[in-house]
C-alpha cells in the first residue's frame, strides 16, 4: 500500500511538471526594431571594449588637420604630464599627416610639369616637411579630450587649422626654391590649380 501512494504521488509530480512546462511562453522573436538596435550598435566607437566619443575612432574636425593623442596613465596618476604626452603623441601624428600632404604635393607638382632633378626635388621636399612641422605644429591645440575609465588612458582631438598649413607651407616651398625661381613659379602655377587645397582638403580622412 505504502509503495503504491509513492507511485501515484510521483507520477502527478511528473504530470505536473509536464504542465508546467507546456504552460511557459515560447521565447518572443526579436522585433525588426531590436534587430535594428543591436546592428546600429556594433558601429558605435569602442576603445578597450568601452563606448567611447566618435572622433577616439575617427578624428575629424571640418577645416583642420585633425588627429588623436593617447596617453596611458602613469605611476604617479600625474594629470598634467598625462596631458603633456598626449599632446605631444597628437603632434607627433599631425606631423606624419603633414609630410604625406607635403609628398603628395610634390609628386603631383613634379608629375605634372616635370620639373628638377629627383634627388634636388626629394630634398626639397624633405625640407619643406619639417620646415612646415616646426611652423604650424606650434599653433595646433587640443579641442576635445576624453578619458577611458576602464583603462585611465587619456585621448585628446588635437588640431592645426587648414589656413594656417596651407600659409606655411606656401612659406616653406618659397624658402625651398629660393634658389630656383623658375621652378618656385611652376610651382605657383599649378597650385593655382588647386593642387594644395585639394591636399589640405583630405585633412582628417
Amino acid at each position: 500500500m505504502k509503495n503504491t501512494v509513492m507511485k501515484l504521488g510521483l507520477s502527478v509530480a511528473v504530470i505536473a511538471t509536464l504542465f508546467s512546462g507546456c504552460g511557459k511562453e515560447a521565447p518572443k522573436p526579436q522585433t525588426q526594431v531590436q534587430a535594428n538596435a543591436q546592428e546600429e550598435a556594433d558601429f558605435r566607437c569602442r576603445q578597450d571594449g568601452v563606448l567611447a566619443p566618435k572622433w577616439t575612432c575617427d578624428p575629424y574636425v571640418e577645416g583642420a588637420i585633425a588627429a588623436l593623442g593617447i596617453a596611458k596613465k602613469n605611476a604617479g596618476n600625474d594629470k598634467s604630464m598625462q596631458r603633456s604626452e598626449a599632446m605631444a603623441d597628437g603632434r607627433d601624428a599631425l606631423a606624419s599627416q603633414i609630410s604625406v600632404k607635403v609628398s603628395n604635393l610634390f609628386k603631383s607638382y613634379k608629375g605634372t610639369t616635370g620639373a628638377g632633378d629627383a634627388a634636388t626635388f626629394d630634398a626639397s621636399s624633405s625640407k619643406v616637411s619639417k620646415q612646415l612641422a616646426s611652423e604650424t605644429l606650434a599653433g595646433s591645440k587640443s579641442v576635445d579630450s576624453w578619458t577611458n575609465q576602464k583603462t585611465g588612458e587619456l585621448y585628446l582631438l588635437v588640431t592645426v587649422p587648414n589656413a594656417a598649413v596651407k600659409s606655411g607651407m606656401e612659406n616653406a616651398v618659397k624658402t625651398s626654391f629660393q634658389n630656383d625661381q623658375a621652378m618656385y613659379q611652376k610651382f605657383l602655377a599649378e597650385k593655382a590649380n588647386g593642387e594644395l587645397d585639394a591636399e589640405l582638403s583630405k585633412a582628417g580622412k
